[in-house]
């Protein structure tokens, strides 16, 4: 291999941004630099490996284990770290690719754009876990997601305005999740209020209309179950015609989680009065209050 003029910093194995500076023999630099690469997927790999799975995170949304969720808040840190690092095997492994053909580039070069993505899920499911948990999670420990999330968009924005060489294949940028696997997050934290400037990153006006409506959504929700909860039993009276069937249905409970997390292909309301969000996993059936009736196999 080249030596490669790349666009990344290569500090102690530390991510921190600028460009690669690669000292010493020429021809071993980048061999140099494809080690660190290595090194940065296989932490990022383990943090990701590393994520809570749903039983877990039922139990940091309990509160009850304390030293769970200190080792959560550990965990949740080292998945923002893994965020950043597959940002930077992308942006590495792309300049790599001007000088030298080989296909392995390609395959790495794809393979942190889904590691990237498996990490922001992770981060944003664990997140939202602890703070239902009353950890005392903070806007302001959230703030690395989103500026891990905002390099990473910048990223894929140099990338895709790449001018294409003679040896140089076109890159295809790596989608980021919408919405942001942070958005429940911020939005429980915020509750309906203003979103405090001081306490994020710079939010676009799209994004931050965003937080907005789910934050508007949690406190609506919030409001309605007080309100069911607080209603005096009715007395029973003379049997009255049954209430047409609902045809809305509304984005909220269940219904919420499953077009935030997978992105249902189509929502089609049944002859049962069920509604069916079709997902690549399978149809997921809720009710018009948007909470879940069961789960059946993907259509074939």
């Amino acid at each position: 291999m080249r030596k490669a003029s790349l666009a990344l910093l290569i500090c102690g194995g530390c991510i921190a941004g600028g460009s690669v500076v690669v000292h010493g023999d020429p021809d071993a630099g980048d061999n140099r630099v494809l080690r660190q690469v290595m090194k940065q997927k296989l932490w990022a790999q383990q943090a990701v490996n590393s994520r809570p799975n749903p039983q877990q995170l039922d139990n940091l949304r309990s509160g009850k284990d304390q030293a769970s969720i200190t080792r959560s808040r550990g965990e949740l840190t080292r998945l923002f770290q893994a965020i950043d690092r597959a940002t930077w095997i992308r942006d590495t492994v792309a300049e790599l690719m001007r000088e030298d053909g080989d296909p392995r580039l390609a395959q790495e070069f794809d393979s942190a754009g889904h590691l990237r993505v498996d990490a922001l899920r992770a981060a944003g499911d664990l997140s939202d876990a602890l703070i239902d948990g009353g950890s005392g999670l903070s806007l302001a420990d959230l703030k690395p997601g989103f500026d891990a999330v905002r390099k990473a968009q910048a990223s894929e924005d140099r990338i895709s305005r790449t001018p294409i060489g003679p040896n140089y294949p076109r890159l295809a940028p790596a989608a980021l999740p919408i919405p942001s696997p942070f958005d429940r997050a911020v939005a429980k934290l915020n509750g309906a209020g203003p979103l405090p400037v001081a306490a994020l990153p710079p939010i676009p006006g799209n994004d931050a209309t965003r937080l907005h409506a789910n934050a508007a959504d949690l406190e609506r929700q919030k409001e309605e179950q007080q309100r069911a909860d607080a209603a005096p039993p009715s007395d029973i009276g003379p049997p009255i015609e049954a209430a047409a069937p609902q045809t809305t249905l509304t984005i909220a409970n269940d219904a919420l989680d499953i077009i935030t997390r997978k992105r249902p292909r189509s929502i089609t309301l049944r002859e049962d009065g069920l509604f069916d969000l079709s997902c690549a996993d399978g149809e997921y059936l809720v009710g018009p209050d948007g909470k879940l009736v069961r789960k059946e196999a993907p259509a074939p």
